[in-house]
């Protein structure tokens, strides 16, 4: 076949295949290329998440505090609902790990450290924390970032093995390296500038429209920032640039949220958490 045909072919399919993989994001309208179907990263999220609860200490072995991080995340969660998105299976849990973070993975489970709720001081900072998370979640970052860095085609293989697996096909045994190369990577993923600014944004509106108030989000990463000891806290590396955002935040809250009040819940903080995590380490509330 003549190259000049080649090209036409390639000119005429290359733009059809892109058109296909171009979804428009929820909350934003515009379009990005994400070649996974929603069904596909709630699997790969539930791929990742033993190995992620593993590397970080697993659940934390407190039904209370759980349940007490569950009902905030929920509450938020029902504040990002969008009509353009299926029912997600958002998962709220606590890790029992002193490292000072916070995870989300594509599809639904959100995770937050024991390390990071000591360093909170309001069930609002909490509710921050969850809200950028569910963002994160909403704006499909993970599958983007992790196939930006992987390949697109190795990220739709594996999402296709993983959905195989869990209808209990033997598909993803061709894709096991694979399989465990992402899973690696959501675990460890880095998100850009451009998808945290997303996250601080849209994760501000969520958390206010489940009534919280908007400083909080700001107070969150001044806390943050602040946080004395040998090394920073770790969701500065995973969610860089917080300095520069805060000023964004503040912007936006003195744009679009002028005098607005919401809930921060202090007490409620420091009763349900804060004495509790006291406890576990053995000192009195």
């Amino acid at each position: 076949m003549k190259r000049s045909v080649l090209w036409a072919m390639a000119a005429i399919l290359v733009p059809l295949v892109v058109a296909g993989g171009c979804q428009r994001v929820p909350g934003t309208g515009e379009r990005k290329f994400i070649p996974l179907t929603w069904d596909q990263e709630i699997a790969l999220g539930r791929e990742a998440a033993p190995e992620l609860e593993s590397q970080f200490g697993g659940p934390l072995d407190d039904l209370l505090i759980q349940a007490y991080v569950r009902t905030v995340g929920e509450r938020v969660a029902r504040s990002a609902r969008h009509p353009e998105m299926p029912e997600l299976p958002y998962q709220f849990v606590a890790l029992d790990s002193d490292v000072v973070n916070a995870f989300a993975l594509p599809g639904g489970p959100v995770y937050v450290t024991r390390g990071m709720l000591e360093q909170l001081k309001t069930e609002g900072q909490l509710a921050a924390v969850l809200a950028h998370e569910i963002r994160h979640i909403n704006g499909r970052h993970g599958s983007q970032q992790i196939g930006r860095q992987m390949g697109m085609q190795i990220l739709l293989d594996v999402a296709t093995a993983v959905a195989a697996r869990s209808e209990g096909g033997a598909r993803a045994a061709r894709y096991g390296r694979d399989v465990a190369d992402v899973v690696a990577g959501l675990v460890n993923l880095k998100y850009t500038r451009e998808m945290e600014s997303e996250a601080d944004r849209l994760g501000l509106d969520y958390m206010v429209a489940a009534g919280y108030h908007p400083q909080e989000m700001v107070n969150l990463l001044t806390l943050l920032t602040s946080t004395e000891g040998p090394r920073p806290p770790e969701f500065l590396s995973t969610h860089p640039n917080p300095e520069n955002r805060v000023g964004a935040i503040r912007e936006i809250i003195r744009t679009k949220y002028p005098n607005r009040d919401g809930r921060v819940a202090d007490d409620e903080y420091r009763r349900e958490v804060l004495d509790r995590l006291k406890v576990k380490r053995g000192g009195s509330p």
